[in-house]
């Protein structure tokens, strides 16, 4: 008959043999854990029990390099973190995305299938857009939230389509590489 497994170093010992029956019980132990985590910090859009298989995925995946002489709780918190900071730059990708492509009606409309800015998130990014040098500010406003075609920009400031092209590709990206930073910043000031 198998010796019951006390300790959590004996569990982690058997799992990196492929056991999983330790395995179950380090999910079971640890799952509501990761799952409480997740919702704190993942957008409500993020399913938190997602989160939590993909933790114990990697768990498994990477069972033999796990040591059992450190802590186990703190090394699925780790990959915790780093998921749910992977899932945080994703969601801000596919928002930004969204800035680009449709940013006049994101920030003017409110729209039931599309959730608008929150109001922290659209004043950051208004703050942003305003510290955009003043002549690509002013072309980026007329393209964004006039609705103003590459042509018509071009007619009114009479400067070229490339111009205007190139203003409103360069504060684009300004604002993608900004915007991250202020998320990256924040998640990391959450968890030092």
């Amino acid at each position: 008959m198998e010796k019951f497994l006390h300790t959590e170093k004996e569990l982690v010992q058997k799992l990196k043999t492929g056991d999983s029956f330790a395995f179950e019980v380090l999910f079971y132990k640890y799952r509501n854990k990761i799952k409480g985590f997740a919702v704190r910090l993942v957008p409500t859009q993020i399913d938190p029990e997602e989160i939590v298989q993909e933790v114990f995925v990697r768990v498994w995946l990477r069972r033999e390099a796990i040591n059992p002489d450190k802590d186990f709780q703190s090394y699925i918190f780790s990959i915790a973190k780093n998921l749910v900071l992977d899932h945080v730059k994703s969601a801000v990708n596919r928002r930004l995305y969204f800035v680009e492509e449709h940013f006049h009606k994101d920030m003017m409309l409110e729209d039931k299938d599309e959730p608008a800015l929150s109001e922290d998130a659209e004043a950051k990014l208004l703050k942003l857009i305003s510290t955009i040098p003043e002549r690509r500010r002013e072309i980026f406003c007329l393209s964004r939230f006039e609705g103003l075609s590459y042509k018509q920009i071009a007619d009114r400031l009479n400067i070229s389509e490339n111009t205007v092209d190139s203003q409103i590709r360069n504060a684009l990206a300004f604002l993608r590489r900004e915007f991250r930073k202020v998320v990256v910043l924040a998640f990391l000031y959450l968890f030092p």
